[in-house]
């Protein structure tokens, strides 16, 4: 154990978003424990943002200007020349974290240093969502257990299609020990790869690391806003202006065509990471080796997409069609979901899983009360498990298929469904 408190650095990308940068900025400063810092990465914003951060006037808050303007991954990589922190933690300038993330990786840490805390997040839509039927909509996952995972497991379990990216360790939704980014990049060249920068740290921390521990008790907060790039690429038939403002920094086309032969249907989200996994998986060969690919779960997932383009439900049907035609699986092992179109509110949901003490729900909040990230951190922090009560499981000797939810079952989740 260590006698001094890890160091924690929060990170903040942002750009010209400073109607929701504020609250985010807020559940940090919140935090119960004093031993980190946050640095917001304004990628060649307005003045707007640097307004926003001089309001809070808080020593603990360093502002980095980018240069110019820089893509999306570029701008992520810079940041990290400007981090102090023992472990490292980016949250979207819409998302938020609970006032206790710092207390309780402390107390994580000093049991287990050296290793990524991951966690699965709770979601809120903020009220300006561009999917009317989620608005203000909360989705809660009270859980109390925190699992010590092999990482050579995990990695298999997500290519195999049974373990979503985020639950590896990706940066977005866990501290990741600095040491392990700064291997990385003198190996590498650089931490953040081709076009997710949240997808390509899942698995460079997991190539780079024997185990993480994954807490089923939630630390932060995965908020949705009018601005978030990947809803608006999920829902880009009802509102595509944040998906092109990204496509722009990247200096990308709109990507319809996977540069991958086994994939079709590049409009589909969930195509795009299992993209991004395969061009993960090429790049870093040596490290990952013989891990094999298994379309059969991925397809799954995917055509659970298919109702929620629902203009488009026939299409998404059709390229999974071709994609199981063309990896060599069978379609009637694939279960078609109903055409449904969006409802206009979503059903209040409730379950149980004993294994990991979860509690799961969906509710709307009272949008007269919260109105943004912050406000839904204080209401539904009443809800989490307190640092002395989580129990510790150590999974590296338990890896078995049967103990994941499939993508499809996270994926309905967070979609309220």
């Amino acid at each position: 154990m260590t006698s001094t408190p890890p160091f924690y650095s929060f990170v903040i990308p942002t750009r010209d978003r400073h109607d929701v940068l504020g609250p985010a900025i807020q559940t940090i400063l919140a935090q119960t424990r004093d031993n980190f810092e946050l640095v917001v990465m304004d990628n060649y914003s307005t003045p707007e943002t640097r307004q926003v951060v001089d309001s809070f006037a808080s020593p603990r808050i360093r502002y980095v200007r980018a240069p110019e303007r820089l893509s999306m991954l570029d701008n992520w990589e810079y940041a990290l020349d400007h981090v102090k922190g023992d472990y490292v933690h980016y949250l979207g300038d819409d998302d938020g974290m609970f006032a206790d993330s710092v207390e309780v990786a402390t107390h994580l840490h000093r049991q287990y240093p050296n290793l990524s805390l991951g966690w699965q997040s709770v979601h809120y839509f903020w009220p300006d969502f561009i999917v009317p039927s989620h608005r203000g909509l909360g989705q809660m996952r009270v859980g109390r257990v925190v699992e010590l995972r092999d990482s050579r497991w995990a990695l298999r379990e997500a290519y195999a299609g049974r373990l979503h990216q985020a639950e590896l360790p990706t940066i977005v939704f866990s501290f990741v020990p600095r040491s392990v980014i700064e291997r990385a990049r003198k190996k590498d060249g650089r931490y953040f790869w081709f076009r997710a920068p949240d997808v390509s740290s899942a698995i460079v921390n997991a190539i780079n690391s024997e185990a993480y521990l994954y807490s089923y008790r939630s630390l932060g907060i995965n908020g949705a806003s009018k601005h978030s790039n990947g809803a608006s690429h999920m829902y880009a038939h009802i509102n595509d202006e944040a998906y092109k403002k990204w496509l722009a920094d990247a200096k990308l086309d709109v990507i319809d065509k996977p540069f991958d032969d086994r994939l079709v249907g590049g409009f589909i989200t969930e195509v795009g990471i299992v993209e991004e996994l395969f061009w993960l998986q090429n790049k870093f060969k040596s490290e990952i080796g013989d891990i094999p690919v298994e379309m059969l779960g991925f397809l799954k997932w995917i055509i659970q997409a298919a109702p929620r383009y629902y203009a488009r439900f026939d299409e998404v049907v059709a390229a999974v069609e071709t994609m199981a035609k063309r990896n060599g699986v069978d379609m009637r092992d694939i279960p078609i979901p109903p055409k449904v179109p969006q409802p206009e509110r979503q059903d209040f949901t409730f379950g149980t899983d004993d294994r990991t003490g979860t509690v799961s729900y969906s509710y709307y909040t009272n949008t007269n009360h919260v109105r943004t990230v912050a406000d839904f951190a204080e209401e539904a922090s009443r809800h989490c498990v307190p640092v002395s009560q989580l129990v510790m499981h150590d999974r590296r000797s338990e890896a078995t298929t049967s103990r994941t939810p499939t993508l499809g079952t996270r994926l309905r989740s967070f979609l309220g469904r």
